[in-house]
């Protein structure tokens, strides 16, 4: 099983800097301050970063992580995708901002605006899909999942013995049998409210926002509480479940009982953490 503390690292302190790095797949979500400093010679290894929305907590590290890896002695022209909601206008000045400091540079970046359902290839077996948010205002905000392209037998055989699935082979061929599925293997939410669990089913892992501890704490529906954020790993049947984006309204003494006492009480089965700045603290 996909492990948080094997897979996973980044860095998670709202409204000042979040990032998430998927290492087995390459894979950067968002791109907050620090970044480049934290990978250090990682740098050179994403291959994609895919940005939730424009806020400055999840951008402003752009520019410092692109230029280091074109000016820093190592791979300097290895190419890189940055996938962001179309029309997203904190991404589209960030974008503006390099073009301006840098005139005399070309970057090895490709841009790919994406909408909700849109699609990036992730090597031959896995694909990088986006999904709509909801985290207020008027600007494209998106969550994104790995689907790994698997395939399986067909539902309509699993109940039959293993000497009639070999005569079934033999008659007609393993093909006739299988059918194709995707496995959600590492999903995020970015900042927003609550996704809908159909949309993370299954994942191996779920980074999800989890921002107030009670509801009340809450003035307009642009983050998700820890409760909600545990249902929808309930929901889903995710295998681990990541909190992100703890507010630092709350004391961490007092919080990180309070929150362990949220998941204990509980339906959700699996594991769960909480990733707060550059820790990832185990909440069972």
């Amino acid at each position: 099983m996909a492990s948080p503390t094997r897979d996973i690292t980044g860095f998670s302190r709202a409204m000042f800097s979040n990032w998430c790095w998927h290492e087995p797949f390459q894979l950067l979500i968002d791109a907050g301050e620090g970044l480049q400093l934290a990978l250090g010679q990682k740098i050179w290894a994403p291959e994609v970063v895919a940005l939730t929305h424009g806020h400055s907590d999840h951008v402003l590290g752009l520019p410092g992580f692109i230029a280091s890896r074109k000016f820093a002695k190592g791979a300097q022209d290895k190419p890189f995708t940055v996938v962001f909601p179309e029309g997203n206008n904190g991404v589209l000045a960030v974008r503006e901002l390099l073009a301006r400091m840098w005139s005399a540079t070309a970057f090895p970046v490709t841009w790919v605006p994406i909408r909700a359902g849109g699609e990036v290839r992730l090597g031959k077996t896995r694909v990088l899909q986006a999904f709509a948010t909801s985290h207020g205002g008027s600007e494209p905000t998106m969550g994104y999942a790995v689907l790994e392209e698997r395939r399986r037998l067909r539902r309509e055989y699993s109940g039959l013995s293993e000497l009639e699935i070999r005569e079934l082979v033999r008659q007609g061929g393993r093909d006739a049998l299988m059918e194709g599925y995707r496995q959600v293997r590492f999903a995020h939410s970015g900042d927003a409210m609550p996704v809908d669990p159909a949309l993370v089913d299954g994942a191996d892992i779920l980074v999800h926002d989890a921002t107030f501890l009670d509801a009340g704490d809450r003035k307009r529906d642009i983050h998700a509480t820890t409760a909600e954020a545990i249902e929808v790993g309930r929901a889903a049947g995710v295998g681990c479940l990541v909190l992100h984006h703890l507010s630092i309204r709350y004391d961490r003494s007092a919080a990180l009982p309070a929150l362990r006492a949220q998941v204990a009480a509980s339906a959700f089965t699996g594991e769960c953490w909480l990733l707060d700045d550059a820790r990832l603290i185990n909440l069972r």
